[in-house]
């Protein structure tokens, strides 16, 4: 190794150690307030996790783990900052959407990590390298041991699609003026860029491109931070500047509505509702060839009802209409016959609505 070799090994050393030390105290800061939101203490995790990993990155010139618990210290860092950024994008998106979202991504997550601190042993076994090459030396590594460290890095820029997904809103409601959502945008857009340049550096075993990676990541993270501390309230107004683009663009209008209301009166009429005691929001709107947002839109803004509302309020009028219409029709058959599957939901979402009974309901109506 010669002379300038070494100084850049050093300065590299030196810029992990101080930066991993400035985050991790920034870090620490924002997950020890008090009261604290939950999106705050994700930036926070956030911060932790990176200084954690850029000051274990200095320490191993001094002292290095062995291998296995090496790997399942880096791999439980790269699941802490997955999770917060995850975390912050459902935050920012419209985390009200996705209940029981969170438990799911998390297991995934935990499986995902298990499976790529396993996958390095599959080249001892097959006799493919060994544990300890290190692209950050400029070392090659071994088939399952690069697939399992590309996969720490892209599983970051993973974890940010399924959250755009699992949210309430998407990239659509992107406000068009610039604010606090594509200031968010912009930062969040620049790490996972450089997540996913460090993840290719390392399949390509470049040690430029790596160090160039993680070195732009440091100065984005303490620019996102100041950013942030000169703006305390700038994920509260990403948000808010999101859900009023995500309203106006899916407001109906006049002739919509109308459309929507005919649509559906014609799909009543046809039986659509008398078809499954499963029918959703989703497949309701795919029969009227709609978007479901707008399908809800209409619900929602026009009649003032949730879909569950909605259909339960339909069906109970046919019902009564039925009840009346076929005396001689038992009670149960025209409940299947609207759709419902259970006589217990049925009965108890009738007198719900109704205040009495079905027969009750249909004596009160005999001629």
């Amino acid at each position: 190794m010669d002379a300038e070799e070494a100084m850049a090994d050093g300065l590299y050393d030196f810029l992990c150690g101080a930066f991993g030390l400035s985050f991790i105290a920034i870090g620490a800061g924002f997950i020890v307030e008090p009261d604290g939101e939950r999106v705050r203490k994700a930036f926070g995790a956030l911060f932790l996790s990176l200084g954690a990993a850029y000051a274990l990155s200095w320490l191993s010139g001094f002292w290095l783990a062995p291998r296995p618990i090496d790997s399942l210290l880096l791999l439980a860092i790269v699941f802490a900052i997955s999770q917060s950024l995850f975390e912050i994008t459902l935050f920012v998106f419209g985390d009200e959407a996705v209940k029981g979202s969170r438990r799911k991504v998390y297991l995934i997550g935990a499986a995902w990590s298990a499976t790529l601190w396993l996958l390095p042993f599959l080249d001892l076994a097959f006799g493919l390298g060994t544990l300890g090459a290190s692209v950050e030396d400029g070392q090659s590594l071994a088939p399952f041991h690069l697939i399992s460290t590309v996969g720490v890095y892209l599983w970051p820029v993973a974890i940010t699609v399924i959250s755009l997904v699992a949210g309430k809103r998407h990239l659509a409601d992107f406000p068009r003026e610039p604010g606090a959502a594509w200031s968010f945008l912009g930062a969040f857009a620049l790490v996972i860029v450089a997540l996913g340049v460090i993840g290719v550096s390392m399949a390509a075993s470049s040690t430029l491109g790596y160090r160039l990676g993680h070195l732009s990541l440091m100065l984005m993270m303490l620019a996102w931070h100041l950013y942030y501390r000169a703006r305390p309230d700038a994920f509260k107004r990403a948000r808010k500047e999101i859900q009023d683009r995500h309203e106006q663009r899916r407001a109906l209008g006049p002739e919509e509505t109308a459309a929507i209301a005919a649509r559906l009166d014609r799909a009543v009429l046809a039986g659509a509702l008398n078809e499954s005691a499963e029918l959703n929001l989703s497949a309701l709107a795919k029969r009227l060839r709609l978007p479901a947002y707008k399908l809800s839109a209409y619900l929602n803004g026009e009649l003032g009802m949730s879909f569950p509302a909605w259909l339960n309020a339909t069906r109970v009028e046919r019902v009564k209409r039925l009840l009346v219409e076929r005396p001689g029709d038992s009670i149960l058959d025209i409940a299947f016959e609207t759709g419902y599957a259970s006589k217990t939901v049925f009965n108890n979402q009738f007198r719900k609505l109704v205040g009495m009974s079905p027969s009750e309901y249909r004596e009160s109506h005999r001629a």
